[in-house]
């Protein structure tokens, strides 16, 4: 019998923030402290609970959880499946929400709280920082040991760097959590209780086992991830097509233009009713060949045409 992984956004949405799940949380989010050298929280509120009717839509999104301590500290966890542009611009854009909308008006800024953000990677998302799980805060350029403040921290882990389970640089309960999360789907109730080192994740286990029984979440899930599969194998059929289509014009028309052109039908066809002459504008002033390429793929990996424009106003202006 197929299980569905506890990467799936309905699957860790339902472990995390279903209820009662606050243990869960707070394991999880022990485990990513206490792995980097920060104190721990005693308790957590969920401020993002579980809702089945939100996922019954169809809509395949980017999954975040949030969650407050005891102590006033917020925590955003983000499953993050695909490597999109933009997603770690909307990482920051989440936490400085969480931070900037504690405060109303006339209140003082001492009273804000910090914010942590988890971002759980099913990707490569920093090549050259070896471990799985590193920490970013604002600090100096000079001397990074100079924190300007500790008030936003962003953490990586990444689920698919190294051998897990040897990975010696890693905290055992940390160790244990990304060992469920990338293999859970695999493993029986008895190994799956191997895993367990504290009473947080030993309640996931049970929340997973149980929805795995359950016909209509596991069907749910397995539905979900079978429509991310298929928008993916779809993307790529299509941006493979645009790209044959756009050497093909190159080569009539000089490579640069021909794939402008392609761009422009790529647009066209998939937002139908979107105005084409603003990224017209933009690509006016783009000559360099893999610029355009990363369009094309723009152009699918967006879900607006609003979208799209931001990505490639972003792109250029990292060019100049």
């Amino acid at each position: 019998m197929e299980n569905p992984k506890l990467t799936n956004d309905l699957v860790f949405s339902f472990l995390m923030t279903s209820s009662g799940s606050e243990p869960v949380f707070q394991s999880f989010v022990n485990a990513t402290l206490e792995d980097a050298g920060r104190p721990l929280t005693k308790s957590v509120s969920i401020l993002s609970p579980f809702v089945i009717s939100s996922f019954n839509s169809g809509k395949l999104s980017i999954l975040d959880v949030k969650a407050q301590s005891v102590n006033g500290q917020y925590f955003n966890i983000e499953m993050q499946t695909v490597n999109k542009t933009g997603f770690r611009n909307r990482i920051l854009y989440y936490g400085n929400k969480l931070y900037s909308e504690q405060l109303t008006s006339g209140e003082d800024y001492m009273f804000l709280n910090p914010v942590v953000s988890i971002v759980v990677a099913q990707f490569v998302m920093f090549p050259s920082l070896p471990g799985m799980h590193n920490v970013f805060t604002l600090a100096s350029e000079k001397n990074p040991r100079v924190v300007f403040s500790d008030q936003l921290q962003v953490h990586s882990i990444e689920l698919t760097k190294g051998n897990i389970m040897s990975a010696s640089e890693i905290s055992p309960s940390l160790q244990n959590w990304i060992e469920f999360l990338n293999n859970g789907h695999l493993k029986s109730e008895e190994e799956l209780t191997e895993l367990i080192t504290d009473p947080g994740l030993a309640m996931a286990v049970e929340k997973y086992n149980s929805l795995r029984q359950d016909p209509q979440l596991r069907e749910l899930a397995l539905a979900r991830e079978k429509a991310e599969r298929d928008r993916r194998a779809e993307l790529s059929f299509a941006r493979n097509e645009g790209l044959t289509e756009g050497r093909a014009e190159g080569r009539a028309e000089g490579r640069a233009e021909g794939l402008k052109d392609s761009i422009v039908k790529l647009f066209t066809k998939r937002f139908p009713n979107g105005n084409v002459s603003e990224l017209e504008q933009f690509l006016t002033s783009v000559s360099d060949e893999q610029i355009l390429k990363d369009i094309i793929d723009y152009i699918f990996d967006s879900s607006s045409e609003t979208e799209l424009l931001e990505k490639v106003q972003q792109r250029l202006t990292s060019q100049e």
